[in-house]
């Protein structure tokens, strides 16, 4: 897998699906996607980080988690690859959990790749080793084992929906906790289609809850929810990591010094090549620097922009027109990469509505990450767990009140997190002993039901 091609069609299927389901499938009901949790009125467990969803701190020991988390493939092809076995994971993933309780197959499923993960997650350093292959191989990055590590999530998933179903909490927290530990490894990825592939693992890990918190006797994850990172997948790293893909090939296009003709067009034919980029596109970005190239008008403004960026107009006045437009095209690529990424830490709901959608349309254009998808991904995951977090209080409101429901998130005595969208409490009431609590779509994406999951929470008698 190339590092840039992929991302744009990750991305759209990441933010335009719902979350993998753990059950039968939901039809959406309209514009929204409502998932019945009929639950036990539970209070949190003492001491409170009993229930974790990531492996204690106590309990790492020095280690690598990426190559522990590699060795879960060895020796594993029929497991992972199998028609046979891949035919069972669809199937258990979509089976009532009432009928998985006595299927035996998945009673420690996944067996010695299982195992290995739950030892990977308990590593304490991660790791991908691709800082420096990063910057040395730019926008032709190969990535073939990131969506490997989809394959392993979902046989974590089948063994911890067989645990859930026999009511052993204790086994499916284990499994869970390598799941999210797995999903989080890719926090540290230095791409941000390696934040992507981890924010849908996340996804996958976080949707299986929503069956755990409807078991009898299960306990409540509040704390254990409140625990996790927020972000579970920040962007950091991934977004430092787009100023390496071009760092070093384009490098000399941040001085003003000549280069010779054949070695400019040789670079821009590098970006006709890379998968996703010139391949399909109406105008390949080596035509588009030729036409500006040979347009006065273009390459005086593109001299303009670049004598206001610092340069030296008697050292433009030495540089092909081509030269100019490139270098001014690469100035433009990086300013809007930085306009983006100004905005990573800024809360989901401070961000402008236009935020990622900006584009110019140039040679180095077409190298800008799906920002705005990748964003959007990033904060349905934040909502899922909020959302999560405000049901397992709910749980513990009722435990605490004879089984009645809260009229109020205010009322529960917890720091009941706040919708990560909007920046206000998420939507609830009470109706005929039935509680519902749904968060905000983001702007643009309020009829689609995949931005509108909706809890309806009745408390078992």
């Amino acid at each position: 897998m190339r590092c840039r091609w992929p991302l744009f069609a990750l991305a759209v299927v990441l933010v335009g699906a719902p979350a993998m389901p753990a059950q039968p499938p939901i039809e959406p009901k309209g514009d929204k996607y409502v998932v019945e949790l009929t639950v036990d009125a539970v209070a949190p467990v003492r001491p409170a980080l009993k229930h974790r969803l990531l492996p204690d701190p106590r309990d790492l020991q020095p280690g690598n988690q990426i190559q522990a988390f590699y060795k879960c493939f060895f020796e594993q092809n029929k497991l992972f690859h199998a028609k046979e076995s891949t035919d069972k994971q669809q199937k258990w993933n979509t089976t009532p959990l009432k009928d998985l309780a006595s299927e035996k197959e998945l009673v420690n499923y996944g067996g010695a790749a299982v195992k290995q993960a739950f030892y990977a997650a308990r590593l304490d350093t991660v790791n991908w080793e691709l800082t420096h292959q990063a910057r040395a191989e730019g926008v032709e990055l190969l990535l073939p084992d990131i969506q490997q590590m989809r394959m392993l999530t979902v046989v974590m998933k089948v063994r911890a929906r067989g645990e859930v179903a026999r009511a052993e909490f204790g086994a499916a927290l284990q499994t869970l906790q390598a799941q999210f530990a797995l999903a989080r490894a890719f926090n540290e990825h230095p791409t941000l289609i390696g934040h992507l592939v981890g924010i849908a693992l996340g996804m996958i890990a976080a949707t299986e809850l929503e069956e755990f918190v409807q078991q009898p006797g299960a306990p409540n994850l509040f704390w254990a929810l409140t625990d996790l990172p927020r972000p579970l997948i920040d962007l950091r790293k991934g977004h430092e990591g787009e100023r390496r893909l071009t760092g070093k090939e384009y490098e000399v296009l941040r001085k003003a010094v000549p280069i010779l003709e054949a070695e400019l067009v040789a670079r821009i034919k590098v970006l006709d090549t890379v998968d996703g980029l010139g391949a399909g596109k109406s105008v390949a970005p080596s035509a588009w620097c030729a036409k500006q190239s040979q347009d006065k008008d273009a390459v005086a403004t593109a001299t303009t922009r670049l004598t206001g960026a610092g340069h030296k107009a008697d050292a433009l006045a030495k540089l092909s027109p081509l030269q100019v437009i490139l270098m001014d095209d690469f100035l433009q690529y990086e300013n809007e990469l930085d306009d983006n990424m100004k905005w990573t830490n800024v809360p989901f709901w401070l961000t402008p509505a236009d935020f990622g959608t900006r584009k110019h349309p140039g040679a180095f254009g077409t190298l800008l990450p799906a920002y705005q998808k990748v964003t959007l991904a990033r904060v349905r995951l934040e909502q899922l767990v909020a959302l999560l977090t405000a049901v397992e209080g709910v749980r513990a409101h009722a435990a605490e009140n004879g089984g009645v429901l809260p009229t109020t998130l205010d009322a529960v005595k917890l720091p009941v997190p706040i919708d990560p969208v909007s920046g206000k409490p998420f939507v609830y009431e009470v109706k005929a002993n039935r509680a519902t609590i749904r968060g905000t779509p983001p702007p643009g994406r309020e009829q689609d039901w995949s931005f509108n999951r909706v809890y309806g929470i009745t408390v078992r008698k």
